[in-house]
């Protein structure tokens, strides 16, 4: 059996390595940056990474990141029917298949000796290459020289927070599947026994691991025998999975997918020119747009508004102009209303007296902004009457400015008294 190492500061825990190939990846293309999303709320992004002076094997890599993604996926929900991790995926010309980033490290592999050394500097890498989500975690293939004996995998997080990684050294340990390497550092970066006192089982000294069980995925020795699938998400569930503790449990885990329940739909349109995303990926729309989610995910919708355009209003689930928070217990729609950012003031008057604008009169005016209009009259006439965009006849008036505005001020002659004569005899 092989001694594996926990890092200090709960980033980590240290496993496995590869595994055999069965299928093959269905996307094209080495890039550096994450595709646009189109899978819905928290999700795990995966990366095939080479030191700067490595052999790109991208392609290689990237066909046993999908094979031990489908692996862990079937493994999960078979320990869990009613749970699977939701892996970030991307539309190809070959089908919808994981959305795998390529990066080349500006460290040399002589730079990235010592695991705890190796994960900080790439960690800090990807976060200045963009891959900093905080609704994401990274799930990342390193493809270059061991950086340390016995050390096959190197994950931690915390459990509500994101970014975090997951890190399996491909050539670390060839002996060791790498689909079981990946799962153990996956279920450190969700944040298991990271800070979690009361696991009845984590090892003497080394709380990130269960120590009741060889058999548990989560054990802090490997047994290169021992097969992938024969391997347990923790067992007696009573220490970091589907436990009864008051500590955090990793299957409310908001990077699982909840298979036990139908997704909601969410159903976006637009009115006007602008485009509709939300804080978690899932929603880019300038255009209507329906995607699904999670029951009781809640989802915060911002509207950005194309040059020359602004918010007018939502509709539907959300109301006013600011963000728009929806929770998905069922199913909803929202209306993003676009108007323009400026509208056009025309301003007329019926007799003699001027109207007085706060801010100036301007034939053209920012659409949304208080407008004060006063009516004055001119020596020997009275403000009679509003009408168009004021009414009434009270002389000062607000009017709404979300569309064009057209006023009209009627002023009236006051009558002249003429004298009496008295009578005379």
């Amino acid at each position: 059996m092989r001694r594996l190492t926990v890092l200090v500061a709960c980033l980590a825990a240290c496993w496995f390595a590869p595994g055999a190939l069965a299928s093959n990846w269905c996307g094209t293309g080495e890039t550096q940056v994450d595709r646009p999303d189109v899978t819905t709320g928290q999700q795990l992004h995966t990366l095939v990474i080479v030191p700067s002076d490595g052999a790109d094997g991208f392609e290689a890599a990237a066909n046993r990141l999908q094979n031990d993604v489908d692996s862990m996926t079937s493994w999960w929900t078979g320990q869990d029917p009613s749970r699977a991790p939701r892996f970030d995926q991307a539309v190809f010309p070959g089908g919808t298949c994981l959305d795998i980033s390529f990066l080349r490290l500006p460290d040399s592999a002589a730079q990235l000796q010592g695991a705890a050394n190796a994960f900080r500097r790439i960690a800090r890498d990807l976060e200045l290459a963009s891959f900093a989500n905080q609704f994401k975690k990274y799930y990342v293939y390193y493809d270059g020289p061991s950086v340390a004996d016995n050390i096959c995998g190197t994950g931690g997080g915390e459990f509500a927070l994101g970014p975090a990684f997951a890190i399996v050294w491909l050539q670390g340990c060839p002996d060791i599947e790498s689909v079981a390497i990946g799962t153990h550092e996956l279920i450190h970066a969700l944040g298991a026994l990271t800070d979690m006192p009361g696991a009845p089982h984590a090892c003497a000294g080394d709380t990130g691991h269960p120590c009741d069980s060889p058999q548990d995925i989560l054990y802090p020795t490997a047994d290169p025998s021992r097969p992938f699938l024969q391997q347990l998400l923790d067992v007696g569930h009573d220490d970091y999975y589907a436990h009864s503790g008051t500590w955090s449990d990793i299957q409310d885990s908001l990077w699982l997918r909840h298979l036990e329940t139908p997704q909601q739909p969410l159903s976006v349109s637009v009115v006007g020119t602008g485009n509709v995303s939300s804080d978690v990926p899932g929603v880019v729309c300038g255009a209507p747009c329906t995607t699904q989610w999670d029951r009781d995910a809640l989802v915060t919708l911002r509207a950005t508004p194309a040059p020359g355009f602004r918010l007018v209003r939502w509709e539907g689930a959300c109301t006013g102009n600011g963000n728009c928070a929806v929770s998905m217990a069922h199913a909803e729609s929202v209306t993003a209303v676009f108007g323009s950012s400026v509208v056009a003031l025309r301003i007329t008057t019926v007799g003699r007296g001027t109207v007085r604008c706060t801010p100036g009169c301007t034939k053209a005016f920012a659409a949304g902004k208080a407008l004060t209009l006063r009516a004055v009259a001119a020596k020997g006439w009275a403000f009679a009457r509003w009408s168009g965009g004021c009414k009434g006849t009270n002389p000062t008036c607000r009017p709404a400015t979300g569309a064009a505005i057209t006023v009209r001020a009627t002023f009236r002659r006051v009558p002249v008294l003429k004298p009496k004569k008295l009578a005379t005899r």
